[in-house]
Formats: C-alpha cells, sequence, structure tokens
C-alpha cells in the first residue's frame, strides 16, 4: 500500500510542467459574475438573481414523485416540491419555521404532506403545520402562527412544472408562459440543460445578430448553409421594444440591418471576404460550395407557410429571460432560468403542430433522434462555449451590431415588473452612445453608396 501511495505521489508530481495551471487555479472555468459599480453603466441596474416578479419552468411534472420531496434552486432560492392532497405538484420554501431544516430531505409519509427530516415538522400544500411528530398529538406548534411555511403557487402544463417566483400576488400566468402551452393542438417537449454563467449574459447572447458566421460555422445546422449563416454586415438590427415585454429585431427594409452591405454590382453575396489588415480571407476555405448546391436546391423546394401565427410581443426576446424563434414547422423557445448568479438552467421548448397521431410519433422520434443534439447541444454549446468568458464587470465599447443587446438591457432596466431601481433610469450611457454613433455613421455611409449607385 506505501509503495502505492508513493508511485502515485511520484505520478501526480511529475514531470508538472506550467500548462496545469497556466490561468491560475480556477483553469478554464467560467469567471464569476461581478457588476460594474459604475453607475453610467446599464448593467448595474440588472438583478444578478433574476426578476423575481414572474413565473418560471421549475421541472418536469413526473420528476415529483409520492414518497420523496424534490429539492430546486430558483433565482437563488432553494425551493421543496411535492405532491399535495390534490396530486397536483406544491412548491414551499425549502426551510422548516422551527430549525431552519431542509424539508427537502424529509419524507412525504401521508399523502399530499411533507416532514421535515429532523423534529418531524409536516406541513399541507398550504404551508400549514399540521403535525409535530417529535411532540405528538397534542403539539401546541400545529398551527401556530410561526409554523407556517412560505408557499410559492405552481400550475403544470403539458408535462413542466411552472412556479411564481414572487413577493406579490401571481400575474396571470398567461402573460409569462408561451402561448402553445394553453393551445390543445401543439405538442411541447423539451430539454433542460445548465451553463456555468449568469442568467443575462445566457439572454444577451440570444439577441447576438451577428455571431452565426463565425461562431456556428462549423455547427451541423449551419454547414447546410452557403454563407454559414446570417450574412456579415458592420450595420446592426434595428430593434423595437413591443408592449414593454419583448425586443423584435425588425427586419431589412423596416430598419433592419442592410444584409446585402457587401453585395456585388450583381446583388450576390461573395462567399469569402478580404480583409486587408491581414491578407487573408474569411471563410479560409470553399469547403463548403462543395455540398451547398445540394442544401440551395432542398431550400428551393420547401414551402415556408408557418404552422404558428406568434402574437407580435411573443417574438424575439420575452421577459423575464426567453427567446422565442418560428421555424415555420415548430416554434423554437430558449429560456435561461437563474439558478444563482453564477449558474443558468437552460429550458428548450421544442413545440410542434402535428396533425394526426402518425405526426406526433413522427415528431417525437425526430425530436429525440436527432433535432434535439443538432439544435439544443451541438448549436446552443457552441454559444456557450462562446459566451461564457464574458466578464460584465469591464467596460465595453459597443458597435452597431449590438443594438440588439441595448434593446434587452433597456427592456429589463426599464420595463421588467417588480424591478428594484437603485438610480435613476439612464437616458443614455457612454457604451450605448458610441454604439448609436457607429450605426449612425455606417447608415449614411451607406445611403450615400445607393445615392452613387454603387
Amino acid at each position: 500500500m506505501r509503495i502505492w501511495k508513493t508511485l502515485r505521489s511520484v505520478r501526480a508530481g511529475f514531470p508538472g510542467g506550467w500548462e496545469k495551471y497556466a490561468t491560475g487555479i480556477d483553469g478554464e472555468n467560467s469567471p464569476p459574475f461581478v457588476q460594474p459599480e459604475n453607475p453610467d453603466d446599464r448593467r448595474s441596474l440588472i438583478p444578478a438573481h433574476g426578476l423575481p416578479e414572474y413565473w418560471y419552468p421549475a421541472l418536469p411534472d413526473k420528476a415529483v414523485g409520492k414518497a420523496k420531496p424534490v429539492a430546486l434552486k430558483l433565482l437563488n432560492k432553494r425551493l421543496v416540491f411535492f405532491r399535495g392532497k390534490d396530486g397536483k405538484v406544491a412548491a414551499l420554501d425549502d426551510s422548516c419555521p422551527h430549525r431552519g431544516a431542509y424539508l427537502s430531505w424529509g419524507n412525504c409519509f401521508w399523502h399530499g404532506y411533507v416532514s421535515c427530516p429532523y423534529h418531524g415538522a409536516t406541513f399541507d400544500e398550504n404551508g400549514e403545520c399540521v403535525e409535530f411528530i417529535t411532540e405528538g398529538p397534542q403539539s401546541k406548534m400545529v398551527g401556530a402562527k410561526g409554523m407556517r411555511a412560505r408557499v410559492f403557487p405552481t400550475r403544470t402544463l403539458k408535462g413542466v412544472v411552472f412556479v411564481w417566483m414572487g413577493e406579490n400576488a401571481p400575474a396571470p400566468i398567461e402573460e409569462d408562459v408561451p402561448p402553445e402551452f394553453f393551445d390543445r393542438e401543439s405538442m411541447v417537449q423539451t430539454a433542460w440543460r445548465y451553463w456555468d454563467l449568469n442568467w443575462m449574459i445566457a439572454l444577451e447572447n440570444t439577441g447576438d445578430a451577428h455571431n452565426m458566421f463565425y461562431v456556428h460555422r462549423n455547427s451541423f445546422r449551419m454547414l447546410r448553409n452557403r454563407l454559414g449563416g446570417r450574412p456579415r454586415t458592420p450595420i446592426g438590427y434595428r430593434v423595437e421594444i413591443v408592449n414593454n415585454k419583448s425586443v423584435k429585431r425588425l427586419r431589412e427594409g423596416s430598419g433592419g440591418a442592410n444584409e446585402a452591405f457587401y453585395a456585388g454590382p450583381d446583388g450576390k453575396l461573395p462567399y469569402q471576404l478580404y480583409h486587408p489588415r491581414v491578407n487573408g480571407k474569411w471563410p479560409k476555405h470553399r469547403v463548403r460550395l462543395l455540398w451547398a448546391w445540394f442544401f440551395d436546391w432542398m431550400d428551393g423546394t420547401k414551402k415556408r407557410r408557418s404552422r404558428f401565427k406568434n402574437p407580435s410581443d411573443w417574438e424575439g426576446q420575452r421577459l423575464p429571460g426567453m427567446v422565442r424563434n418560428n421555424h415555420h414547422t415548430h416554434m423554437y423557445t430558449r429560456w435561461g432560468v437563474p439558478v444563482d448568479k453564477d449558474l443558468t438552467r437552460v429550458v428548450y421548448f421544442f413545440t410542434s403542430r402535428p396533425r394526426n397521431v402518425f405526426g406526433r410519433l413522427y415528431d417525437r422520434l425526430t425530436f429525440n433522434i436527432g433535432l434535439n443534439w443538432m439544435i439544443h447541444f451541438n448549436f446552443s454549446d457552441q454559444d456557450y462555449d462562446a459566451m461564457r468568458s464574458c466578464r460584465y464587470e469591464l467596460p465595453e465599447y459597443l458597435s452597431s451590431t449590438d443594438n440588439p443587446v441595448i434593446g434587452l438591457r433597456k427592456l429589463v432596466t426599464e420595463h421588467a415588473r417588480g424591478i428594484r431601481r437603485t438610480v435613476d433610469v439612464l437616458e443614455e450611457t457612454s457604451a450605448e452612445r458610441a454604439a448609436r454613433e457607429a450605426d449612425e455613421v455606417l447608415r449614411a455611409a451607406q445611403t450615400g453608396h445607393r445615392a452613387n449607385g454603387s
């Protein structure tokens, strides 16, 4: 045994090298989330742990059994989920009012109740202490005012448990949960991930309109696209805030980005652009063009009639933390649910409208066999790897193409329900001003090119 321990210590210390702690003891971990202290920075107004006065997806309904409660952390609060007397999922603060023990470490000895593991304080779905096992049936703790556990209202829709996290009375759930959850014809399939970063960094990524060609150039989805995603342009998308609930990008022709900025005299976009200051082209190679003709042909045969009609304030980025895109055959929703300031639970909703039982089977098979991996893992994990190193506390210098990020921050800091503002809402930060001025210069230059016929 001593020989083995000696060998292990030698192996652990030899040859060492400089790589292991080259960037410190945290290695390649995501940096902790720190907000800027500068009052001239809208990021300082954003709640680090999320927006509490909203409904959030908590967990799958099937994850809550009858015998054991389930613990879950949302918005830096720990909750306990169990089945109430009516069989529906209920949620309480995961803290026994007696001594603060975790209720989730206890049991559901009787149907509809959860019992604390320490002294047996037993609570119903209304947070009432109905028994105190260690003191017996005559315990004065039962029904005592101080022995109430806080209740978090819940609602189960299409197999997903939603929970109200606010201090005030719940808003109508239809305001916060996508409309397809209330549509009998819609089938919603889910995927759940965890990202080691703040919820706001994850949400800002969903409005990043100019990284498709770069970050996702080798994703399975973008390998089918001749241009690897959205066309390159230095002019950012214009955005509008809709009903104080969402940020929507405007399409080209209505104030949106000029996606034909680099088009040639024939109106076609070049596959490669020459970057003179590095004397190189991007993309560096033209290998995608070997198969691009096939997918161009496929796209030409597709019928683009959408099965979904989204209300205008359910397009784009929607409070409290989701992005929604209509993909003709399905509705894509990515919802970043804050766990704490450094961890986000990423919930994906893949919604389709199958016409019959065979369509339901087909949608389930394609989702589980390929689409779930292709969209939610292969594609989105490229976003995660790119954005998780962002350090929020550092000064920013924003571009015209950051317009969607600016619009999102204004939505959160000026229109989010129940947000506590520590200072007056800023008219325009220095970073926002730089982006606006860059946008104006570029648009004026583009207008001049068009006027000269170039």
